[in-house]
């Protein structure tokens, strides 16, 4: 009788074993896993017990049981934009319905070939793409995230035009529709949507500017005013080097003659109107020539 050394076997099998490749084996993959040494991660595909949860391992038994998958969701953002992402349950698109597995959520979807990346052994959504579905729930924040590594627009409005009809479409939309004019955080998104309600015009956001010979980039600038919005959040003094930055922009700022009105995600939240009446007061004083400083 012949003795298969299994820890060979997965060695030569990339760690993977189908039962449809080791038919002849059949007794074997079912006693090595009831004994423990191999589990059943999808149907038919087994894998060491200690590898079981290991990404990668996963990816390699999805592209063997399912060999057009795409990877969506969480484990795409891991794999593109978003490398600290936790995985929970890799998201697949595929062509045929299938129930779900523990560790995998499948769904029924077709993805535009433009939309994706090639990751090792298997296709992921792009970035864009990624962030564009996330747009329904996480109120625009992998997009954000890809605004602020300078990721073209164009690719966003290309990703959410790619997959018409989907549930959730109608956010996502608005979601985008905002991204147009480059906000940063979720708060600069508030502050562009409050601009916006009370048709305060003639500002660009994350505008690069020179002042005292160094380069800055305002939240918002009024360049005819010379007015800088300033979003600050709690996390804005971090570090005493943050703190230390923010003090000579600020300098710089005032000594080229920029107002600059600071802005706190709690007074966009409770205060909206009161944020809109000092914005619209430094505004008319700079426009009536004064040089009080917000």
């Amino acid at each position: 009788m012949v003795v298969i050394d299994l820890t060979m076997l997965l060695s030569d099998n990339d760690g993977i074993l189908l039962a449809r490749r080791h038919r002849s084996m059949k007794s074997s993959l079912s006693r090595w896993c009831r004994a423990g040494r191999i589990v059943r991660i999808l149907p038919g595909v087994y894998v060491h017990p200690e590898a079981a949860n290991d990404l990668a391992t996963r990816l390699r038994a999805l592209v063997a049981r399912i060999p057009d998958a795409v990877v969506a969701g969480a484990a795409a953002a891991r794999l593109t934009a978003w490398p600290d992402e936790k995985v929970e349950a890799i998201e697949v698109c595929t062509s045929t319905r299938r129930l779900a597995k523990p560790g995998f959520h499948f769904v029924r979807r077709r993805v535009a070939p433009e939309q994706l990346r090639r990751r090792g052994p298997v296709d992921v959504l792009c970035p864009a793409q990624v962030a564009v579905d996330a747009a329904s729930t996480d109120l625009g924040d992998r997009i954000d995230h890809l605004l602020r590594k300078r990721h073209p627009i164009a690719e966003i409005e290309a990703a959410l035009a790619a997959s018409p009809h989907r549930p959730g479409n109608r956010a996502r939309r608005q979601v985008v529709r905002r991204s147009r004019t480059r906000p940063f955080s979720r708060a600069e998104r508030i502050l562009h949507d409050l601009l916006d309600r009370n048709h305060i015009g003639g500002w660009v956001a994350n505008d690069p500017v020179t002042a005292c010979g160094c380069n800055y980039e305002l939240d918002v600038a009024f360049r005819s005013e010379k007015v800088a919005l300033e979003v600050d959040g709690y996390e804005f003094h971090s570090s005493r080097a943050a703190f230390e930055s923010d003090r000579d922009r600020g300098n710089d700022l005032l000594q080229d003659d920029w107002s600059v009105v600071h802005i706190t995600w709690a007074k966009l939240v409770d205060e909206p109107e009161r944020v809109v009446a000092r914005i619209r007061a430094v505004l008319a004083l700079r426009r009536r020539g004064g040089r009080r400083r917000g």
